[in-house]
Protein backbone atom coordinates (compact mmCIF):
# COMPACT_ATOMS: atom_id res chain seq x y z
CA UNK A 1 0.00 0.00 0.00
CA UNK A 2 1.54 3.39 -1.23
CA UNK A 3 2.01 5.95 1.67
CA UNK A 4 -0.75 8.08 0.22
CA UNK A 5 -4.16 9.39 1.43
CA UNK A 6 -7.73 9.59 -0.29
CA UNK A 7 -10.62 11.78 -0.39
CA UNK A 8 -14.03 10.70 -0.56
CA UNK A 9 -16.85 13.60 -0.93
CA UNK A 10 -20.07 12.95 -0.83
CA UNK A 11 -23.35 14.76 -1.55
CA UNK A 12 -25.43 14.99 -4.86
CA UNK A 13 -24.33 18.66 -4.89
CA UNK A 14 -20.91 18.15 -6.04
CA UNK A 15 -22.10 16.22 -9.08
CA UNK A 16 -24.84 18.02 -10.50
CA UNK A 17 -22.88 21.12 -10.07
CA UNK A 18 -24.43 23.13 -7.25
CA UNK A 19 -21.37 23.23 -4.97
CA UNK A 20 -17.78 23.57 -5.77
CA UNK A 21 -15.69 20.83 -3.77
CA UNK A 22 -13.50 23.25 -2.25
CA UNK A 23 -13.30 20.71 0.53
CA UNK A 24 -11.74 18.33 -1.67
CA UNK A 25 -8.56 21.27 -2.72
CA UNK A 26 -8.25 22.54 0.58
CA UNK A 27 -7.45 18.47 2.34
CA UNK A 28 -5.33 17.70 -0.90
CA UNK A 29 -2.88 20.89 -0.11
CA UNK A 30 -2.73 20.64 4.01
CA UNK A 31 -2.18 17.41 2.74
CA UNK A 32 0.58 17.77 0.74
CA UNK A 33 2.38 20.19 2.89
CA UNK A 34 2.66 17.58 5.00
CA UNK A 35 4.10 15.46 3.46
CA UNK A 36 1.58 12.58 2.55
CA UNK A 37 0.17 13.56 -1.39
CA UNK A 38 -3.10 12.74 -2.26
CA UNK A 39 -3.08 9.96 -4.78
CA UNK A 40 -6.66 9.76 -5.18
CA UNK A 41 -10.46 12.11 -5.21
CA UNK A 42 -13.39 10.59 -5.42
CA UNK A 43 -16.60 12.19 -5.58
CA UNK A 44 -20.22 10.15 -4.73
CA UNK A 45 -23.57 10.58 -4.32
CA UNK A 46 -25.67 10.57 -1.58
CA UNK A 47 -26.09 6.90 -1.48
CA UNK A 48 -25.27 3.80 0.60
CA UNK A 49 -24.44 1.39 -2.49
CA UNK A 50 -21.83 4.48 -3.80
CA UNK A 51 -20.41 5.29 -0.21
CA UNK A 52 -19.52 1.88 0.48
CA UNK A 53 -18.01 1.03 -2.84
CA UNK A 54 -15.44 4.07 -2.30
CA UNK A 55 -14.59 2.57 0.96
CA UNK A 56 -14.01 -0.46 -0.70
CA UNK A 57 -11.81 1.07 -3.14
CA UNK A 58 -9.87 3.46 -0.66
CA UNK A 59 -8.95 0.94 1.58
CA UNK A 60 -7.44 -0.95 -1.00
CA UNK A 61 -4.83 1.11 -1.58
CA UNK A 62 -4.55 4.49 0.56
CA UNK A 63 -3.35 4.57 4.06
CA UNK A 64 -4.97 7.60 5.33
CA UNK A 65 -8.83 8.22 4.13
CA UNK A 66 -10.66 11.42 4.64
CA UNK A 67 -14.53 11.86 3.76
CA UNK A 68 -16.30 14.85 3.86
CA UNK A 69 -20.10 15.46 3.79
CA UNK A 70 -23.61 14.08 4.72
CA UNK A 71 -23.18 14.39 8.58
CA UNK A 72 -25.95 16.92 9.34
CA UNK A 73 -29.82 16.10 10.23
CA UNK A 74 -31.80 15.89 7.29
CA UNK A 75 -32.96 12.77 5.27
CA UNK A 76 -30.18 13.04 2.99
CA UNK A 77 -27.38 13.00 5.58
CA UNK A 78 -26.69 9.31 5.57
CA UNK A 79 -23.09 9.20 6.16
CA UNK A 80 -22.80 8.49 9.82
CA UNK A 81 -25.00 5.42 9.76
CA UNK A 82 -23.60 4.00 6.12
CA UNK A 83 -19.82 4.64 8.26
CA UNK A 84 -21.51 2.67 11.09
CA UNK A 85 -23.00 -0.29 9.47
CA UNK A 86 -19.80 -0.29 7.17
CA UNK A 87 -17.46 -0.64 10.11
CA UNK A 88 -19.85 -2.39 12.29
CA UNK A 89 -20.15 -0.25 14.99
CA UNK A 90 -23.38 0.63 17.19
CA UNK A 91 -24.77 4.13 16.94
CA UNK A 92 -24.79 5.52 20.58
CA UNK A 93 -26.50 8.77 22.00
CA UNK A 94 -23.70 10.66 23.41
CA UNK A 95 -25.30 13.34 26.05
CA UNK A 96 -22.37 15.07 26.09
CA UNK A 97 -22.41 15.78 22.68
CA UNK A 98 -25.75 16.51 23.04
CA UNK A 99 -25.38 18.72 25.68
CA UNK A 100 -22.55 21.22 23.23
CA UNK A 101 -25.29 21.33 20.28
CA UNK A 102 -27.98 22.27 22.48
CA UNK A 103 -26.02 24.79 23.96
CA UNK A 104 -24.68 26.29 20.60
CA UNK A 105 -28.92 26.71 19.92
CA UNK A 106 -29.60 28.57 23.17
CA UNK A 107 -25.93 30.36 22.33
CA UNK A 108 -28.32 32.00 19.08
CA UNK A 109 -31.61 32.16 20.60
CA UNK A 110 -33.08 29.51 18.79
CA UNK A 111 -34.87 26.40 19.54
CA UNK A 112 -32.90 23.18 18.98
CA UNK A 113 -35.32 20.84 16.78
CA UNK A 114 -35.84 17.38 18.10
CA UNK A 115 -34.04 16.04 14.21
CA UNK A 116 -30.83 17.46 15.79
CA UNK A 117 -30.24 15.05 18.29
CA UNK A 118 -29.37 12.58 15.34
CA UNK A 119 -26.13 14.50 15.22
CA UNK A 120 -25.58 12.88 19.09
CA UNK A 121 -25.22 9.35 18.13
CA UNK A 122 -21.79 8.19 17.44
CA UNK A 123 -20.80 4.52 16.49
CA UNK A 124 -18.79 2.86 19.49
CA UNK A 125 -16.20 1.79 17.59
CA UNK A 126 -15.56 5.44 16.43
CA UNK A 127 -13.05 7.92 18.07
CA UNK A 128 -15.21 11.75 18.10
CA UNK A 129 -13.67 14.49 16.05
CA UNK A 130 -14.74 17.61 18.47
CA UNK A 131 -16.64 20.25 16.39
CA UNK A 132 -15.45 23.97 17.68
CA UNK A 133 -16.90 25.65 15.10
CA UNK A 134 -20.49 24.02 14.58
CA UNK A 135 -23.18 20.99 15.43
CA UNK A 136 -22.09 18.20 13.72
CA UNK A 137 -18.98 16.14 14.93
CA UNK A 138 -16.60 14.00 13.18
CA UNK A 139 -15.19 10.47 13.69
CA UNK A 140 -12.12 8.83 13.13
CA UNK A 141 -12.49 5.26 12.57
CA UNK A 142 -9.20 2.54 12.75
CA UNK A 143 -8.65 -0.72 10.32
CA UNK A 144 -5.03 -1.86 11.42
CA UNK A 145 -2.89 0.81 10.49
CA UNK A 146 -5.06 2.70 7.95
CA UNK A 147 -6.95 5.65 9.38
CA UNK A 148 -10.72 6.85 7.86
CA UNK A 149 -11.51 10.85 9.44
CA UNK A 150 -14.91 11.19 8.52
CA UNK A 151 -15.85 14.85 8.79
CA UNK A 152 -19.25 17.04 7.80
CA UNK A 153 -19.30 19.36 4.73
CA UNK A 154 -19.06 22.69 5.80
CA UNK A 155 -16.03 24.54 4.90
CA UNK A 156 -15.16 25.89 7.91
CA UNK A 157 -15.80 23.35 10.67
CA UNK A 158 -14.05 20.58 8.05
CA UNK A 159 -11.07 22.84 7.76
CA UNK A 160 -11.11 23.70 11.68
CA UNK A 161 -11.05 19.76 12.03
CA UNK A 162 -8.21 19.08 9.60
CA UNK A 163 -5.78 21.88 11.54
CA UNK A 164 -6.98 20.70 14.98
CA UNK A 165 -7.07 17.36 14.62
CA UNK A 166 -6.65 15.21 11.35
CA UNK A 167 -2.97 16.83 10.88
CA UNK A 168 -1.89 16.32 14.50
CA UNK A 169 -2.91 12.39 13.74
CA UNK A 170 -1.00 12.30 10.89
CA UNK A 171 1.90 13.56 12.54
CA UNK A 172 1.75 10.96 14.93
CA UNK A 173 0.80 8.16 12.89
CA UNK A 174 3.25 9.25 10.34
CA UNK A 175 6.21 10.84 11.46
CA UNK A 176 8.34 10.48 8.22
CA UNK A 177 5.87 12.47 6.56
CA UNK A 178 7.80 15.19 6.81
CA UNK A 179 7.96 18.75 4.21
CA UNK A 180 8.94 21.76 4.64
CA UNK A 181 6.35 24.14 2.65
CA UNK A 182 7.42 27.97 2.13
CA UNK A 183 5.18 30.93 0.48
CA UNK A 184 6.24 33.86 -1.52
CA UNK A 185 3.11 35.72 -2.04
CA UNK A 186 3.31 38.54 -5.26
CA UNK A 187 1.32 41.15 -6.54
CA UNK A 188 1.40 43.55 -9.50
CA UNK A 189 3.31 40.60 -12.04
CA UNK A 190 2.29 38.05 -13.92
CA UNK A 191 2.82 34.37 -13.80
CA UNK A 192 4.72 34.35 -16.85
CA UNK A 193 6.55 37.09 -16.37
CA UNK A 194 7.99 35.84 -12.92
CA UNK A 195 9.15 32.71 -14.89
CA UNK A 196 10.48 34.69 -16.86
CA UNK A 197 12.80 36.60 -14.87
CA UNK A 198 13.92 32.97 -12.69
CA UNK A 199 13.58 30.52 -15.32
CA UNK A 200 17.16 29.64 -15.88
CA UNK A 201 18.12 29.50 -12.78
CA UNK A 202 15.22 27.29 -11.59
CA UNK A 203 17.56 24.45 -12.74
CA UNK A 204 19.88 25.33 -10.00
CA UNK A 205 17.24 23.74 -7.62
CA UNK A 206 15.76 20.53 -9.19
CA UNK A 207 15.64 19.22 -5.66
CA UNK A 208 12.51 22.09 -5.06
CA UNK A 209 9.19 20.75 -6.20
CA UNK A 210 7.66 24.52 -7.21
CA UNK A 211 4.54 25.71 -8.10
CA UNK A 212 3.45 29.11 -9.64
CA UNK A 213 -0.54 29.22 -8.65
CA UNK A 214 -2.30 32.15 -10.06
CA UNK A 215 -5.19 33.90 -8.53
CA UNK A 216 -7.20 37.18 -9.52
CA UNK A 217 -5.14 39.24 -6.75
CA UNK A 218 -1.82 37.65 -7.67
CA UNK A 219 0.59 34.83 -7.98
CA UNK A 220 2.11 32.45 -5.09
CA UNK A 221 4.66 30.65 -5.52
CA UNK A 222 4.75 27.18 -2.96
CA UNK A 223 8.16 25.84 -2.10
CA UNK A 224 8.23 22.10 -1.64
CA UNK A 225 11.21 20.74 0.41
CA UNK A 226 11.28 17.20 1.59
CA UNK A 227 13.00 16.55 4.95
CA UNK A 228 16.55 16.09 4.08
CA UNK A 229 16.51 19.25 1.76
CA UNK A 230 15.01 21.55 4.29
CA UNK A 231 17.83 20.86 6.79
CA UNK A 232 19.91 22.47 3.59
CA UNK A 233 19.65 25.99 4.71
CA UNK A 234 22.50 27.62 3.02
CA UNK A 235 21.17 26.22 -0.26
CA UNK A 236 17.32 27.61 0.24
CA UNK A 237 19.29 30.90 0.93
CA UNK A 238 20.68 31.31 -2.45
CA UNK A 239 17.19 30.15 -3.69
CA UNK A 240 15.62 33.25 -1.85
CA UNK A 241 18.37 35.40 -2.92
CA UNK A 242 17.62 34.54 -6.48
CA UNK A 243 14.16 35.10 -6.19
CA UNK A 244 14.37 38.47 -4.51
CA UNK A 245 16.94 39.78 -6.77
CA UNK A 246 15.13 38.91 -10.06
CA UNK A 247 11.17 39.92 -7.93
CA UNK A 248 11.68 41.03 -5.01
CA UNK A 249 9.34 44.37 -4.98
CA UNK A 250 6.38 41.80 -6.33
CA UNK A 251 7.00 39.79 -2.59
CA UNK A 252 4.75 41.12 0.12
CA UNK A 253 4.59 38.38 2.63
CA UNK A 254 6.20 35.02 3.31
CA UNK A 255 3.45 34.46 5.00
CA UNK A 256 -0.45 33.09 4.82
CA UNK A 257 -1.43 36.14 4.81
CA UNK A 258 -3.97 39.10 2.51
CA UNK A 259 -2.33 41.50 1.12
CA UNK A 260 -4.35 43.79 3.24
CA UNK A 261 -3.49 42.40 6.52
CA UNK A 262 0.21 43.25 5.35
CA UNK A 263 -0.36 46.85 4.33
CA UNK A 264 -2.63 46.76 7.78
CA UNK A 265 0.68 45.56 9.79
CA UNK A 266 2.90 48.25 8.27
CA UNK A 267 0.24 51.72 8.70
CA UNK A 268 0.21 50.40 12.39
CA UNK A 269 4.26 50.34 13.16
CA UNK A 270 4.30 54.02 11.01
CA UNK A 271 1.36 55.15 13.27
CA UNK A 272 -0.50 55.97 9.57
CA UNK A 273 -3.93 56.44 8.87
CA UNK A 274 -6.10 56.20 5.51
CA UNK A 275 -9.45 57.01 4.13
CA UNK A 276 -10.60 55.50 0.42
CA UNK A 277 -12.88 57.38 -1.93
CA UNK A 278 -14.01 54.68 -4.60
CA UNK A 279 -16.21 54.67 -7.21
CA UNK A 280 -15.18 51.53 -9.69
CA UNK A 281 -14.48 49.21 -6.56
CA UNK A 282 -17.47 50.31 -4.86
CA UNK A 283 -16.55 49.73 -1.69
CA UNK A 284 -14.62 46.45 -2.13
CA UNK A 285 -11.44 48.14 -1.19
CA UNK A 286 -13.43 49.07 2.38
CA UNK A 287 -14.08 45.86 2.63
CA UNK A 288 -10.87 44.30 1.98
CA UNK A 289 -9.52 46.75 4.77
CA UNK A 290 -12.02 46.10 7.03
CA UNK A 291 -11.60 42.61 7.02
CA UNK A 292 -8.38 42.87 9.15
CA UNK A 293 -9.00 42.32 12.84
CA UNK A 294 -7.86 45.51 14.37
CA UNK A 295 -8.57 47.85 11.11
CA UNK A 296 -10.10 50.41 12.74
CA UNK A 297 -6.60 51.50 14.35
CA UNK A 298 -5.94 53.37 11.27
CA UNK A 299 -8.66 52.96 8.81
CA UNK A 300 -10.84 56.11 9.19
CA UNK A 301 -13.47 55.65 6.71
CA UNK A 302 -14.17 55.96 2.88
CA UNK A 303 -16.90 56.92 0.28
CA UNK A 304 -18.35 55.36 -2.29
CA UNK A 305 -18.68 58.25 -4.92
CA UNK A 306 -20.08 56.19 -7.67
CA UNK A 307 -21.99 59.28 -9.74
CA UNK A 308 -20.55 62.49 -10.61
CA UNK A 309 -23.00 64.28 -7.99
CA UNK A 310 -21.36 62.38 -5.14
CA UNK A 311 -18.00 62.98 -6.16
CA UNK A 312 -18.63 66.50 -6.13
CA UNK A 313 -20.60 67.10 -2.83
CA UNK A 314 -18.85 64.23 -1.04
CA UNK A 315 -15.52 65.00 -1.98
CA UNK A 316 -14.99 68.26 -3.55
CA UNK A 317 -14.32 67.25 -7.05
CA UNK A 318 -14.78 69.91 -9.48
CA UNK A 319 -17.51 70.19 -11.79
CA UNK A 320 -14.89 71.75 -14.43
CA UNK A 321 -12.80 68.54 -13.97
CA UNK A 322 -15.67 65.90 -14.56
CA UNK A 323 -16.79 68.24 -18.02
CA UNK A 324 -13.22 68.63 -19.29
CA UNK A 325 -11.36 65.22 -18.27
CA UNK A 326 -14.42 62.90 -17.42
CA UNK A 327 -15.24 60.92 -14.39
CA UNK A 328 -12.74 58.27 -15.14
CA UNK A 329 -9.12 60.57 -15.69
CA UNK A 330 -5.98 61.18 -13.45
CA UNK A 331 -7.30 64.37 -12.72
CA UNK A 332 -10.76 63.31 -11.19
CA UNK A 333 -8.76 60.51 -9.37
CA UNK A 334 -6.57 62.93 -7.56
CA UNK A 335 -8.97 65.64 -6.61
CA UNK A 336 -10.87 62.65 -4.81
CA UNK A 337 -7.59 60.84 -3.24
CA UNK A 338 -7.35 64.57 -1.80
CA UNK A 339 -10.76 65.14 -0.79
CA UNK A 340 -11.87 62.09 1.11
CA UNK A 341 -7.85 62.86 2.67
CA UNK A 342 -9.24 66.02 3.68
CA UNK A 343 -12.70 64.40 4.87
CA UNK A 344 -11.20 62.21 7.16
CA UNK A 345 -8.25 64.00 8.17
CA UNK A 346 -6.40 60.84 7.60
CA UNK A 347 -2.49 60.88 6.58
CA UNK A 348 -3.37 58.90 3.32
CA UNK A 349 -6.13 59.59 0.66
CA UNK A 350 -6.76 56.46 -1.80
CA UNK A 351 -9.10 56.83 -4.74
CA UNK A 352 -10.25 54.61 -7.34
CA UNK A 353 -12.13 55.19 -10.53
CA UNK A 354 -12.36 53.41 -13.84
CA UNK A 355 -14.80 51.78 -16.40
CA UNK A 356 -15.53 47.73 -15.02
CA UNK A 357 -17.29 47.36 -18.32
CA UNK A 358 -18.68 45.93 -20.40
CA UNK A 359 -20.42 49.00 -20.87
CA UNK A 360 -19.04 53.05 -20.86
CA UNK A 361 -16.10 52.77 -22.97
CA UNK A 362 -15.05 54.64 -25.53
CA UNK A 363 -11.99 54.45 -28.32
CA UNK A 364 -10.04 56.79 -25.62
CA UNK A 365 -10.86 54.53 -22.51
CA UNK A 366 -11.85 51.09 -23.06
CA UNK A 367 -12.88 48.51 -20.57
CA UNK A 368 -10.41 47.68 -17.86
CA UNK A 369 -8.99 51.44 -17.98
CA UNK A 370 -8.52 52.24 -13.72
CA UNK A 371 -6.88 55.37 -12.13
CA UNK A 372 -5.90 55.26 -8.72
CA UNK A 373 -4.90 58.21 -7.13
CA UNK A 374 -2.83 58.91 -3.56
CA UNK A 375 -2.09 61.42 -1.62
CA UNK A 376 0.13 61.17 1.02
CA UNK A 377 2.57 63.88 2.63
CA UNK A 378 3.37 66.26 0.03
CA UNK A 379 3.06 62.97 -2.86
CA UNK A 380 0.21 63.11 -4.87
CA UNK A 381 0.41 60.43 -7.59
CA UNK A 382 -1.96 58.69 -9.82
CA UNK A 383 -1.50 55.05 -11.43
CA UNK A 384 -2.53 54.09 -14.43
CA UNK A 385 -3.42 50.29 -15.12
CA UNK A 386 -5.58 48.51 -18.39
CA UNK A 387 -7.06 45.61 -16.22
CA UNK A 388 -8.77 43.73 -19.04
CA UNK A 389 -12.69 42.85 -20.11
CA UNK A 390 -14.29 40.95 -17.49
CA UNK A 391 -16.35 43.31 -15.01
CA UNK A 392 -16.13 41.14 -11.71
CA UNK A 393 -12.61 40.82 -12.43
CA UNK A 394 -11.44 44.46 -12.94
CA UNK A 395 -12.99 45.19 -9.43
CA UNK A 396 -10.91 43.35 -7.17
CA UNK A 397 -8.00 43.96 -9.31
CA UNK A 398 -8.74 47.41 -8.81
CA UNK A 399 -9.01 47.23 -5.45
CA UNK A 400 -5.99 45.34 -4.92
CA UNK A 401 -3.93 46.95 -6.91
CA UNK A 402 -5.19 50.33 -4.58
CA UNK A 403 -3.93 48.58 -1.91
CA UNK A 404 -0.33 47.90 -3.64
CA UNK A 405 -0.01 51.47 -4.18
CA UNK A 406 -0.65 52.10 -0.85
CA UNK A 407 1.91 49.66 0.90
CA UNK A 408 4.88 50.41 -1.77
CA UNK A 409 4.66 54.36 -0.95
CA UNK A 410 5.13 53.98 2.56
CA UNK A 411 7.48 50.82 2.37
CA UNK A 412 9.98 52.99 0.29
CA UNK A 413 9.15 50.66 -3.27
CA UNK A 414 8.94 51.69 -6.20
CA UNK A 415 5.38 52.82 -7.05
CA UNK A 416 5.40 54.89 -10.97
Amino acid sequence: MEKKAEIISIGNELLNGNTVNTNASYIARRFHENGMPVGWIQTVQDEAGAIQSALDLALKRSRIILVSGGLGPTHDDITRQVLADYFRGQLIFNEEIFQKIKKRFEKRGLPLPEINRTMALIPHNAEVIPNPLGTAPGMIFRRDTQLVFVMPGVPRELEAMIELTVIPRLREVCPECRVQTDIFRTTGITESAIYEKIAQQLSFFPQYEIAFLPKVTGVDLRVVRQDQEAQNHEIFEKFKNLLYNAVGEFIYTTQELELEAVLGNLLRGKKLTMAVAESITGGLLQDKLTAVPGSSEYFLGGVVAYSNTSKIKLLGVSQKSLEEYGAVSEQVAKEMAVGVREKFSSHIGLSTTGIAGPTGATTAKPVGLVYIGLAYQTDLVVRTFQLGVDRLMNKPRAAQAGVELVRRMIAGLPYE
